[in-house]
């Protein structure tokens, strides 16, 4: 009689317990689902919609993008210097007895007279000084090597506005998959907890069934075992919390340890694929445009290269005052004239420039052609990746409900004294990792429409 009353007070314990298990495991879903928790000083909850915003204005690679854009933009402005003249205005001063420039110094003054033929005069003059300011004009007329390579910093302009666009994207790419890291992360810890707190119910419950003398030692300690596994991977799970939310601070430029809270959950989002035109890709993707204008380029820089063997016209034009205090304009005088210069040989090196310039063009050419090819075999490995996940996530959903009914058939079981200790145990395993598949399935389908949206540049999840 005691026996029975021991056994119906244990069955009363044990339903209990299971029951309270059951909650916390069936409730894991919409918990992973639904994170919100209370927001702290240090806490900072965040969309990500308003990550993409953040990391548009604050990313370290966007601005240093952006940074090369303008670089290559003065550089640009620096050959306007092939069409407009060159201006500078200079004042020189020179004391000298020199016989030379002190007869020719008084004649850029004008002051010159019959007693400077004296020869002891020339010959061995007192000291001069002479104050020049020269106005000095110099304007390019031909120049088919700057020209060549004005059109090729032009296109290097372009290429480099086309390369901000693909790392605005890339990034875009990047802030995606950085937070739905730690979405899956956070996801992950909470399928943790509740399979802990499973646990410790269970171990409760085995502990009691030990003092009845209903289980063995070996039972008790499975149990106890299976708790302290759940708390190691309840810790790894916060490191990777930890990890996921540096990563995501890093690429928001966020130079503070406030802890990011997503509210964003992992769903199954429409994506909508439809044919991919490759021919379209490669032509119209910014990392492919980039390419084209830096074929232009090169193709630019080689005729620049090779204009090096033609002439090249230009004209100048000096105005001068001359006198013997400073910025005085006693005397004055101009020059104009026109200079052709051809350089003949150089040793080599203009045909040295002429080749480097040949193989800089042929590298551009083939990395667009396995650009080419390599766009088209990752767009259908996104693809294949975008429809295995899609199939994943069905078969997680079904292996999550597979497995919770397992557990609670073994749950009911137990609590007759039907089940072992281990069977109930290994059924709470099996659930937890259905679930940690369902929520990596999850993660896997929604990275593999962002890599499409990446390849393609085209928006396709809604």
């Amino acid at each position: 009689m005691r026996i029975g009353v021991r056994k119906l007070r244990c069955l009363k314990v044990t339903t209990g317990f299971a029951v309270l298990a059951m909650t916390l495991v069936f409730t894991v879903n919409s918990y992973a689902q639904n994170l919100s928790p209370v927001q702290t000083n240090k806490q900072r909850e965040i969309s990500l919609k308003k990550a993409l915003q953040i990391a548009k204005k604050q990313n370290f690679k966007i601005r240093l993008a952006k940074k090369d854009v303008i670089i290559t933009r003065s550089q640009y402005r620096q050959t306007n210097a092939v069409f407009l003249p060159q201006v500078s205005l200079q004042e020189m001063a020179v004391t000298t007895n020199d016989p030379l420039n002190v007869f020719g110094f008084k004649l850029k003054q004008e002051i010159v007279s019959a007693a400077d033929f004296n020869p002891v005069l020339l010959n061995n003059p007192d000291r001069t000084d002479n104050y020049t300011t020269k106005l000095e004009v110099k304007q390019p007329l031909i120049n088919m090597d700057g020209f060549y390579q004005r059109s090729a910093m032009k296109n290097m302009v372009k290429a480099s506005e086309q390369a901000l666009k693909r790392t605005g994207h890339y990034m875009e790419f990047k802030v995606k998959e950085a937070y739905y890291q730690l979405v899956l992360a956070k996801a992950k810890s909470a399928v943790i907890d509740s399979s802990l707190s499973a646990a410790r119910v269970s171990k409760k419950q085995a502990e009691h069934f030990y003092k009845q003398g209903l289980i063995n030692k070996a039972d008790l300690l499975a149990a106890k075992v299976h708790e302290l596994d759940l708390e190691s991977k309840k810790e790894q799970a916060g490191n990777q919390i930890e990890d996921a939310n540096s990563n995501l601070r890093l690429l928001l430029g966020i130079d503070s340890d406030v802890e990011l809270v997503p509210v964003d959950s992992l769903t199954m989002r429409k994506v909508t694929v439809g044919d991919i035109n490759y021919a379209s890709v490669n032509e119209n993707r910014s990392d492919m445009k980039a390419l084209l204008f830096q074929m232009k380029s090169s193709r630019n820089m080689l005729n620049a290269n090779k204009f090096n063997f033609v002439p090249n016209l230009n004209v100048f034009g000096t105005y001068e005052w001359d006198d013997n205090t400073l910025f005085g304009t006693q005397a004055n005088n101009y020059m104009i004239g026109a200079s052709l210069k051809w350089d003949l040989f150089k040793g080599f090196k203009n045909i040295g420039a002429v080749e480097k310039s040949q193989a800089e063009l042929h590298k551009v050419k083939l990395t667009y052609q396995e650009k080419t090819l390599q766009n088209k075999m990752q767009i259908q490995s996104a693809y294949r990746a975008l429809q295995q996940s899609k199939k994943q996530v069905k078969l997680g959903e079904a292996a999550v409900e597979q497995a919770s009914e397992n557990l609670r058939i073994r749950s009911n079981r137990y609590a007759k004294g039907l089940e072992k200790t281990t069977d109930l145990l290994m059924a709470e395993v099996s659930l937890s990792n259905a679930q940690l598949h369902r929520l990596m399935a999850l993660y896997q389908y929604n990275i593999s429409a962002f890599s499409l949206e990446l390849l393609t540049e085209k928006p396709l999840v809604d």
